[in-house]
């Protein structure tokens, strides 16, 4: 799959909910831009995911979910990956 690619999150998607005990995370750079103007980055953020394999509409849409992001617009995903919890940096 090639990055960056853009998405614009449905707000009706089923809400993100950490799961501490998963064992997969998925490591992400995207960026978010409001509908009102401004936006947010993340580098090397992760998330919790359930199995290995996430895509990256689903992952858009967690990210806005995460954050609580109320007037969150198009989603720009410029790298994930699915990691084994352990097998990555996170410190």
């Amino acid at each position: 799959m090639e990055f960056p690619r853009t998405f614009h999150p449905d707000p009706a998607a089923e809400p993100y909910r950490a799961n501490p005990a998963s064992t997969h995370r998925v490591k992400f750079h995207a960026r978010v831009d409001f509908t009102n103007g401004g936006y947010v980055e993340a580098k090397d953020f992760l998330l919790e995911v359930e199995g290995d394999s996430i895509s990256p509409e689903r992952l858009a849409e967690m990210i806005v979910s995460a954050m609580n992001l109320l007037r969150a617009g198009p989603v720009t995903i410029a790298a994930m990956q699915v990691v084994r919890r352990g097998e990555h940096q996170d410190g």
